[in-house]
């Protein structure tokens, strides 16, 4: 029974003795012939992927069979390279201990008997085969544990897991990866391959593809969208395997691995040891999600401790400080009447806590902020809203430009939005200063504009990564008074539009943008 195929070079300066070999050892071979031994050298330096098995002959042109097979066990990655060597000249018992001693693993004379040939070349084969596959289980399980250990180093980190699983998975099974995660907050993409270069093209690969193997590059180039065509055309692709990341519905992982080589398919036992790598980065990932959540939670919880002994216990005060006042016969008609407007004022202020925490609250549970869209003229929304914060900042100059437009929004919670907005810019920004409020329309896409100018230094950008995050509090000292949730909220409820918010902060001024699309035109 034949051998199962094996890649093998046959090195023989005689085309036609190189022939009568590869037919002796059988045609479900693959071959490839060198006529020389330095030809062979400067493969073996080169190729990705090594034969299962040379057949050299000694008698040579330039370099010999033994000075070839010398070379080739000094090097580590051609140690274990079966070798047979072939000879007609050299037959004497101290040429075959030669032969061994250079690091022939067979020697055969010529001329050979087919069987015997044939023979030796299978048992070679199939020990090799042995060895690589024990090898193999001893560099998956060794890989195994080395990712145990990393994503405990990890110390709950993702983007430092998600990098782990990727040299993981390039380093042991795989020519290249790209990790996809995405949960509620962000999403992570890592991208690594064997070559920076490979890394970079996968980076440019944007659909998910399902498991699929390739017969050649021209498959490869019909089957798969354009944005994979240059990784096929610089480095081939042979297989995609595509597996998701086991995260139980915290958030949605995949990973595609790429092998750019048809000899290096990924086998059963392969596919086990990445399932594997799969399931231990999915729990480290879940368990920084939910320690995440945890702290998350608990920094939620002390903030609303704070805001119920502090921003709500101070409004009650004065409440109740009126109160008795009230209830005092000496106070006189003129300062109850004071007295009763501070009340008054207080109920608001506990009224605007009360509907700040509600709409947090909502947003954190996963309820969302709740919108009623209509049709809205949203120049006409902006400009009423300035009118009053006029009378709040006397001193800011508030500048409206830009065009008509009408969409489908909800009016007052889009009021919240532009009052936020621009009473921060009056409020953050440099005294005397004008506030700028620009409306414009694109692609059926609304944009506000409030821009400022600044009173010193621009916004820091770790400040500006967290400013819509709840609970985050302007930096200048005269303005900490507040929740912290003004900004959390405008984002959420922008959210609730489908829109986008960002935020700039030049020497020049701070400038907020919301992008709000039209659910109807005018």
């Amino acid at each position: 029974m034949p051998s199962p195929p094996a890649h093998i070079w046959i090195v023989d300066d005689s085309v036609t003795q190189g022939a009568i070999t590869e037919q002796a050892i059988g045609g479900h071979h693959s071959y490839v012939h060198f006529a020389d031994g330095t030809s062979v050298v400067e493969r073996a330096t080169s190729v990705r992927v090594l034969p299962d098995l040379i057949v050299l002959d000694w008698v040579m042109p330039g370099l010999c069979g033994d000075e070839v097979c010398r070379f080739l066990r000094s090097e580590p990655r051609t140690r274990d390279v079966p070798v047979v060597m072939l000879t007609a000249s050299r037959t004497e018992t101290a040429d075959i201990v030669v032969a061994f001693e250079s690091g022939a693993n067979d020697y055969v004379a010529k001329p050979f008997v087919v069987e015997e040939l044939r023979a030796r070349v299978d048992t070679l084969i199939r020990a090799a085969r042995m060895k690589r596959a024990a090898d193999r289980e001893v560099a998956r399980v060794t890989a195994i544990n080395q990712l145990s250990r990393a994503l405990l180093l990890a110390n709950g980190d993702i983007n430092a897991i998600l990098g782990e699983l990727a040299r993981t998975l390039v380093d042991t099974f795989v020519d290249g990866c790209v990790i996809d995660l995405v949960n509620s907050t962000h999403g992570e993409r890592v991208a690594r391959h064997r070559t920076e270069r490979g890394a970079e093209l996968l980076l440019g690969t944007v659909e998910r593809q399902p498991t699929r193997m390739f017969a050649d590059r021209d498959e490869a180039l019909t089957r798969l969208p354009p944005s994979y065509a240059p990784y096929v055309r610089e480095l081939g692709i042979y297989e995609i395997r595509s597996l998701q990341l086991p995260i139980r519905g915290l958030a949605d992982g995949h990973v595609m691995m790429m092998r750019d080589n048809a000899y290096e398919l990924s086998d059963a036992n392969d596919v086990a040891a990445m399932d594997t790598c799969l399931e231990l980065t999915g729990l480290a990932i879940e368990a920084a999600l939910r320690a995440e959540a945890a702290r998350v939670a608990a920094r939620f919880q002390e903030e609303l401790i704070g805001i119920v002994s502090h921003d709500l216990r101070t409004p009650l005060g004065a409440m109740s400080m009126g109160v008795d006042l009230l209830r005092s016969e000496t106070a006189d008609p003129n300062q109850r009447a004071d007295v009763l407007r501070r009340i008054n004022n207080s109920v608001r202020r506990m009224m605007s806590i009360v509907d700040q925490l509600l709409d947090v609250t909502r947003s954190r549970i996963g309820q969302g902020i709740q919108v009623a869209p209509k049709a809205t003229n949203l120049t006409g929304l902006v400009t009423g809203v300035i009118d009053e914060l006029r009378l709040a900042h006397p001193k800011t100059s508030f500048e409206v430009s830009g065009d008509a437009i009408q969409g489908s929004w909800d009016p007052d919670r889009l009021e919240q939005v532009i009052s936020n907005l621009v009473g921060n810019a009056a409020q953050y920004g440099r005294d005397d200063a004008k506030v700028s409020i620009t409306i414009s329309k694109a692609n059926e896409v609304a944009t506000i504009a409030v821009h400022n100018q600044i009173r010193g230094a621009p916004i820091a950008e770790e400040q500006l990564r967290t400013m819509f995050d709840p609970f985050m509090r302007g930096s200048a000292r005269e303005h900490k008074n507040g929740l912290g949730l003004g900004l959390y909220i405008v984002r959420e409820i922008v959210k609730a539009h489908g829109g986008a918010i960002e935020v700039d902060s030049t020497p020049n001024g701070t400038v907020f943008r919301v992008a709000l699309p039209l659910s109807q035109s005018a």
